[in-house]
C-alpha cells in the first residue's frame, strides 16, 4: 500500500501572504480544477479521500500547498492536472497564486517487513495547521493518543480496502504515553465562523509488545498523508509524523529528565 504525499511552493503578489485558514479557498480552487463529476465523487465519498492544506515551511522559508492522496487512483488523476497548472485563481481574494514545481513522494505502509528492522519506540508529531478533534459533539483540543489513532482508523478503509478490528485505537491509546509537548491553541477560519483547535508538537512512546508498536506506527505514519482530526480536506490537521527507534532512546529520556 502507498500513499502519496505532494508539495507545491506558493507565489504569492506582493503584499499578499499565506495563512492556514486559506486552506479552505484553496480547497475550492481544488474543486474547480478538477471539475464539477469528480467533485461530486469526493462529495459523495463522505470522507474525502486526500487531505489538503497551506503551510509555512521553516527550513524553506516560504509557504507550500501539500496535498495527501489515500487512494492511488485519486492521484492518478489530480497529480498530472497539478503537473500541468501555473496558477490559482483565488476569487474571493481576487487575485491569483502562482505554482512552482511539484514534489511528490511515497509512503510505503507494507509493514510485513517491519520485524527486520528497527522496532519504533515512538514518534514525534509536528501538526503544521490548527488540528481539531471532535468528542460527544465538543471540540478536543488535545492530541489525545486514542483520538490520533481513531482518526486514521476511520479512513482506514480508503486505505487498505478493509477495516481494522473494532477497538485497536483503545488498544492502541492504552499502550501510547503522550512523553512531551509544546502546544498552543488557534482558531481556524472557515466561511465566517472559527474553529478551535491546537498546532505544535508532541512526541509519544509505544509500550506493548513489538507487534503492537509496529501497528500504531504503522497507523501514525499515514497521519502525513491524512491529516489528523476533523476537516482535514479543508486545510486542517496537516501533520508531519517521525518515527523514533532505539537510536533515540537518549533523546527521549532526556526530553523526560531522566
Amino acid at each position: 500500500m502507498l500513499l502519496e504525499i505532494c508539495e507545491i511552493p506558493l507565489i504569492f503578489p506582493k503584499g499578499k501572504g499565506a495563512h492556514p485558514s486559506m486552506g479552505s479557498v484553496f480547497h475550492g480552487a481544488l474543486m474547480e480544477l478538477v471539475g464539477s463529476d469528480w467533485a461530486t465523487v469526493f462529495h459523495q465519498k463522505g470522507i474525502r479521500p486526500y487531505s489538503q492544506a497551506v503551510f509555512w515551511d521553516d527550513r524553506e522559508k516560504r509557504p507550500f500547498w501539500r496535498l495527501g492522496f489515500l487512494d492511488e487512483s485519486i492521484s492518478s488523476v489530480l497529480v498530472p492536472v497539478l503537473e500541468k497548472t501555473k496558477s490559482l485563481s483565488l476569487h474571493h481574494q481576487g487575485y491569483d497564486v502562482g505554482l512552482g514545481r511539484i514534489r511528490c513522494r511515497s509512503i510505503s505502509l507494507d509493514d510485513e517487513g517491519a520485524a527486520t528492522g528497527p522496532v519504533p519506540i515512538g514518534a514525534e508529531i509536528r501538526f503544521l495547521t490548527t488540528t481539531s478533534f471532535k468528542r460527544s459533539g465538543a471540540f478536543v483540543l488535545f492530541p489525545e493518543p486514542e483520538l490520533l489513532y481513531q482518526s486514521i482508523l476511520q479512513r482506514w478503509p480508503m486505505i487498505a480496502g478493509m477495516p481494522l478490528e473494532e477497538g485497536l485505537h483503545q488498544v492502541l491509546g492504552y499502550y501510547t504515553m503522550i512523553q512531551d509537548y509544546d502546544l498552543h491553541t488557534e482558531h481556524f477560519g472557515l466561511e465566517g465562523h472559527g474553529v478551535k483547535g491546537f498546532a505544535g508538537s508532541v512526541t509519544l512512546r509505544f509500550g506493548g509488545s513489538e507487534r503492537v508498536r509496529q501497528m500504531a506506527a504503522l497507523l501514525l505514519q499515514c497521519g502525513t498523508a491524512a491529516g489528523f482530526g476533523i476537516k482535514t480536506a479543508l486545510g486542517m490537521g496537516a501533520s508531519q509524523v517521525r518515527l523514533l527507534t532505539g537510536r533515540e532512546e537518549g533523546h527521549l529520556k532526556r526530553r523526560r529528565g531522566g
